[in-house]
């Protein structure tokens, strides 16, 4: 379907630079970039769980891995003894442990 629009500079200049990172014309840009603006409105969905009674949500993505919880959780701990000033051989031996 074909359609004239008129975009702002700024508007145009995201649209444009879109189009050349992923090699396509400036309409396609424009679609992607409206389809995962529309993709991301989506609200997720809450509710709350019938045996622990903790709020819950309905994620849209794949499930996590338990290698990538504990990367996660080991993440959080590194920056946890960065801002205590630990330094990174004492990190590497506390997570070691």
């Amino acid at each position: 379907m074909r359609l004239t629009i008129n975009l702002d500079d700024d508007l145009y200049a995201m649209a444009r630079s879109h189009a050349i990172e992923t090699k396509t014309s400036i309409s396609k840009a424009v679609g992607d970039l409206l389809r995962r603006r529309t993709s991301a409105a989506t609200p997720p969905t809450f509710g709350i769980h019938p045996l622990s009674g903790f709020p819950v949500s309905q994620g849209t993505g794949r499930k996590l891995t338990e290698k990538e919880i504990q990367r996660m959780m080991d993440d959080e701990d590194v920056r946890v003894m960065e801002i205590m000033g630990l330094s990174p051989q004492e990190i590497e031996e506390a997570l070691d442990r």
